[in-house]
């Protein structure tokens, strides 16, 4: 009878075990079906894109899901394809969301919800400020940096509202505050290779054993006048265009990098543990298109070490 009350024990204490771990696995959400946008293929089943108002939107259904019909809600319509949908931005900078779904299909997996932000256009600028945000201005862009840099056209408009908005499934609004100020709105400039990147780099670091739900942000956009404000003296960081974030991995919430060498330490070691996650992923062939930039950063006491990476389109390191 011991015997038996001992197993029984056992097993509960197994289950409770196994139910612990499977409740903490990182999810990828992956949708059943990709979209294609800007040639960037999204599988996730939040995603979002940055447009100028009145552009011209096309969201293909991606080859190999096409043998089915999908549908889209947009401005309270429902319109039906199997291949894509073509609409026209609204004249008004703002937040339009939008679902794509698998026909008669619910449940996990079956639709995209994506997230359409109208910019605003930095035409509309009152000198180096919109809306009393201040932006500064960006440098002329000479012929030998004109294929992978670009004056910004418009800015998202950061909200309070808006805050708790997952722009993907691991990435919320807040996490793309600004340093530069305390106060709402802000603007930023926010590619979408950077989302991808993020989402991507951020399962390929679960997939080596590194656990994380998202990523801790040191800095992602830095306008041109908080970039000279912190001290850089270049005109080109990625931070001022919108495809490059410090990030470290942050599981107990103290705003620093965990230990993830398990030295008792957090060093620039666990950050090149990161770095070298990140140059494998660039590698890869199916990440080729948000190839970037990769350092380690150390810590300064102010913040711990931390991660640069970025979507420039090739890949290098420093």
């Amino acid at each position: 009878m011991k015997k038996i009350f001992v197993f029984s024990i056992l097993v509960v204490l197994i289950l409770i075990s196994s139910f612990s771990l499977n409740a903490a696995a990182f999810s990828a959400e992956h949708a059943n079906f990709s979209i294609v946008y800007d040639d960037f293929k999204i599988p996730l089943t939040t995603f979002s894109i940055f447009v100028m108002p009145g552009e011209g939107i096309k969201i293909s259904i991606a080859e190999e899901d096409r043998d089915k019909q999908y549908v889209i809600e947009l401005n309270g319509k429902s319109f039906e394809n199997e291949r894509s949908f073509k609409w026209q931005a609204p004249a008004k900078s703002g937040y339009y969301p939008v679902k794509i779904k698998e026909k008669n299909k619910n449940g996990s997996g079956s639709e995209i919800k994506l997230n359409v932000f109208v910019l605003h256009p930095a035409h509309k600028m009152n000198g180096q400020y919109l809306d009393g945000f201040k932006i500064g201005s960006y440098p002329n862009i000479p012929a030998d940096k004109k294929t992978y840099y670009s004056k910004p056209t418009g800015f998202l408009k950061i909200e309070k509202s808006l805050l708790d908005l997952n722009l993907t499934p691991h990435f919320k609004m807040n996490q793309f505050v600004t340093n530069q100020s305390n106060k709402f709105p802000q603007y930023i400039v926010l590619q979408e290779s950077l989302l991808l990147k993020l989402e991507y780099f951020l399962e390929e670091v679960n997939k080596s054993g590194y656990k994380a739900d998202t990523f801790g942000i040191v800095s992602i956009y830095r306008s041109p006048y908080f970039n000279k404000k912190l001290g850089n003296n270049t005109d080109f960081s990625r931070h001022l265009f919108g495809d490059a974030a410090d990030i470290y991995i942050d599981n107990s919430g103290n705003q620093w990098m965990d230990d993830l060498n398990r030295d008792g330490k957090s060093t620039i070691k666990d950050s090149n543990i990161l770095f070298d996650l990140a140059v494998k992923f660039d590698q890869k062939e199916e990440f080729a298109q948000l190839q970037g930039g990769v350092c380690s950063y150390k810590g300064n006491g102010v913040r711990g070490p931390f991660l640069h990476i970025d979507s420039r389109g090739f890949h290098v390191s420093w």
